[in-house]
């Protein structure tokens, strides 16, 4: 009777709380993705949270229950990396306005650029000036498409911030989205801690807000993972991000990512940092470290970050004020023009909870 009981209250957890609105909200979209398709979404009220699931058979949808089911996240990674560089920071290992060079082991190709020193923290909000890929991996786009970074191993990486470390604007100057930026950020704060990025990401984040599915390796997850897939339904391969993996390389759920969220509501000083605008990325939007800032139509901050594979595409947005937070992953392609709507949906959401 026990099982029976823990069961109900289980599945009611999961298929209860979201309304009306905000299920047509999600099947109305998922209608327009293709065959296959699989959404996941955490809706987060406080210390409450809803799951939904739902999936596109043949143009049913039917729900599912895929709360515990794991994705690709794509760039959220981004955010997990700039918590490790907030807790670092918390711990007086590293500054924010450190030069870059400063804890780098050997001498970078652009420390400067016109006289402006590329800091640590320039490589978290996007103002560092580098690229949003290296130069030399157009060819791994082109002719690896199915899994394009899995060649570029750090050794590969090092050697570009050695000979190459291309620049297209005086860091500082503005923000320019950058995935080797961050990815090598990741790296450095490796150095910085003396162990390797799968170690900081396990002790700063994994651990610390108990999330138990959250991983870089693919070969842990056993069935729970969704497979990708594309514009025809078909399925894809899954991404191996190696020296990326901290712009990228994390799997998780919705499950993990509703306990990130509502680590945001707490007094965490290291999330509180992160938080904080340090730049502005674009005409309306600002970013921390990490998060991009958005304001809601009371100016209430909204920090987002969305992501995308091959074969999967998220959404994540965090309304502290509110305590309120929206996970969206899929096993979709971000190269389908329709995951482009999710932040839409994702605010729309937001809005519509009570």
């Amino acid at each position: 009777m026990k099982r029976i009981t823990l069961l109900m209250v289980l599945f009611l957890s999961i298929t209860l709380g979201q309304n009306q609105t905000q299920i047509d909200s999600i099947n109305h979209l998922l209608t327009q993705l293709p065959n296959n398709s699989q959404l996941a979404v955490a809706i987060i009220n406080k210390n409450t949270v809803s799951y939904y699931g739902a999936m596109n058979l043949n143009g049913t949808i039917e729900a599912i229950d895929n709360h515990d089911h794991i994705f690709e996240i794509g760039s959220i990674t981004k955010v997990m990396t700039s918590t490790i560089l907030a807790n670092l920071v918390h711990e007086g290992k590293i500054s924010l306005d450190d030069p870059l060079q400063d804890h780098v082991p050997y001498k970078l190709k652009r420390p400067k650029i016109d006289g402006v020193t590329v800091t640590v923290q320039m490589l978290s909000n996007h103002s560092s000036g580098l690229t949003r890929m290296p130069s030399g991996m157009l060819l791994d786009l082109l002719f690896k498409s199915e899994n394009p970074y899995v060649n570029y191993d750090l050794s590969r990486m090092e050697k570009y911030f050695k000979k190459k470390m291309k620049m297209n604007r005086t860091p500082g100057e503005s923000s320019l989205y950058s995935n080797i930026g961050v990815g090598y950020l990741g790296h450095v704060l490796g150095y910085v801690a003396e162990k390797p990025y799968k170690d900081l990401l396990d002790q700063y984040v994994i651990k610390k807000y108990d999330m138990i599915s959250t991983t870089l390796d693919r070969n842990q997850i056993g069935d729970r993972l969704v497979k990708g897939v594309d514009k025809k339904g078909k399925v894809v391969s899954n991404w191996d991000l190696n020296a990326f993996a901290p712009a990228g390389g994390v799997l998780s759920t919705v499950e993990d990512l509703a306990h990130f969220a509502q680590a945001h509501f707490g007094n965490d000083s290291a999330l509180e940092m992160q938080m904080k605008k340090t730049a502005q990325f674009s005409e309306k939007v600002d970013i921390g470290l990490g998060w991009l800032i958005f304001y809601d139509a009371e100016g209430k901050p909204i920090y987002w970050h969305n992501g995308g594979t091959g074969g999967y595409s998220s959404d994540m947005a965090v309304s502290v004020e509110n305590q309120k937070s929206v996970v969206i992953l899929s096993n979709v392609s971000a190269f389908v023009k329709e995951t482009r709507q999710y932040r839409n949906l994702n605010f729309t959401l937001l809005s519509l909870i009570e």
